[in-house]
């Protein structure tokens, strides 16, 4: 199920940018990390978190994982925070976090989470040019990374989703679970977040999106 950012809100880009997610020797950009749509994302935010500590607040939970925290994930107009600063990747200029929870009932549970670039969708491919990313709307949304699961299948376990369509503008099937990236066009700026549909059980919430305390998610 597409999600849109017009709910999005005009920021100022300051002039002057910190770029402190350079790249080194024993640290993946943050960015790069996100891309795969995996728990370990979160591990990656506990390693940046003095650098993101520039730009946003930043929680610890479990010893060695953190998120960003937003005000409200459920509601649709607290559910980003913009940085105080930008995160510079290559040309890129990370502007934000999105991440946002929903559920639709009968047509599955739903969540987000992800960046908000102020660059074109043709600048943000270019620099993920490690990713194949499959046209889903003329130059307006864009996935990458598509993974499926039946709720059969061990609680580890994803197949690459080799379906014509997935579930950006469907449901997903009947008793399964979609995960995979979206690079989504908006008004004045970009959302490249994961996304994880359909049946979602609290055991794999747990393992997936490890910052959500589950009996905090209706």
């Amino acid at each position: 199920m597409s999600i849109s950012i017009n709910m999005l809100k005009n920021v100022i880009v300051p002039l002057f940018m910190f770029c402190s997610f350079a790249v080194s020797a024993d640290k993946i950009p943050l960015i790069e990390e996100l891309t795969s749509c995996n728990p370990d994302f979160f591990n990656h935010v506990y390693e940046h978190r003095e650098e993101l500590k520039n730009h946003t607040n930043v929680e610890i939970f479990n010893h060695n994982q953190a998120y960003i925290p937003v005000e409200n994930r459920t509601d649709t107009n607290n559910n980003f925070i913009y940085f105080k600063t930008p995160i510079q990747y290559k040309n890129l200029k990370l502007i934000g976090y999105y991440d946002s929870a929903m559920d639709l009932k009968k047509m599955g549970k739903y969540y987000f989470w992800g960046f908000i670039i102020d660059n074109d969708m043709n600048e943000i491919r270019e620099s993920l040019d490690f990713l194949e990313w499959k046209n889903m709307e003329d130059n307006l949304l864009y996935i990458a990374n598509p993974r499926i699961r039946n709720i059969t299948d061990d609680i580890q376990v994803w197949h690459k989703n080799t379906g014509t369509v997935v579930g950006v503008k469907t449901i997903p099937a009947p008793n399964t679970t979609e995960k995979l990236l979206l690079l989504e066009k908006g008004d004045n700026m970009q959302l490249l977040i994961c996304s994880i549909q359909g049946v979602v059980t609290n055991n794999l919430l747990r393992q997936e999106r490890p910052d959500i305390q589950i009996n905090k998610v209706k």
